[in-house]
């Protein structure tokens, strides 16, 4: 059964990416991190997902440009997000709501590491915790939100 409630950026959820067609990351159940902003996410009914693998019975190691998790979700093992497997869903893909990433330096990675996979790059080659020139302080794009009727009017006119 499809989550109802409403949908926050970093909220991990039990999702169902099937069908899949060729090399994207399927599963009928697959955790997955919403990384679409709460702006976004508050007025569509898709959302943007980073898929999720149990690191647990598996040889290969988590490569470099996705991002080991620790035992975030209490399941008993690892799992690496792979932000290679990016892709926004209809909510209705979503199952469950099973945690959230609230360590400050696992999201910066995933925002990282992302940006990097969409060759998104910024004026310094720097992780996004400095880039203001202040360690510990984060620099963030405003939330989006849907244009007002005015708004729309001024920018066609």
């Amino acid at each position: 059964m499809a989550h109802l409630g409403p949908v926050a950026r970093w909220e991990v959820y039990w999702v169902d990416l099937e069908p899949h067609v060729g090399s994207e990351q399927g599963g009928e159940r697959r955790p997955a991190i919403v990384v679409s902003n709460d702006g976004f996410n508050q007025y569509f009914d898709v959302v943007t997902v980073v898929p999720m693998t149990k690191r647990e019975g598996k040889r290969r190691q988590a490569y470099a440009f996705e991002v080991l998790l620790p035992d975030l979700l209490g399941a008993g093992h690892e799992s690496i997000a792979m932000p290679q497997q990016v892709r926004t869903i209809p909510r209705w893909r979503l199952l469950e709501r099973i945690g959230v990433i609230a360590d400050e330096d696992l999201r910066v990675e995933i925002e990282n590491r992302l940006l990097e996979h969409l060759g998104i790059a910024f004026e310094a080659e720097r992780p996004l915790a400095v880039r203001c020139g202040m360690p510990g302080i984060r620099w963030r794009l405003p939330a989006w939100s849907p244009p007002t009727q005015r708004d729309a009017k001024e920018e066609w006119v």
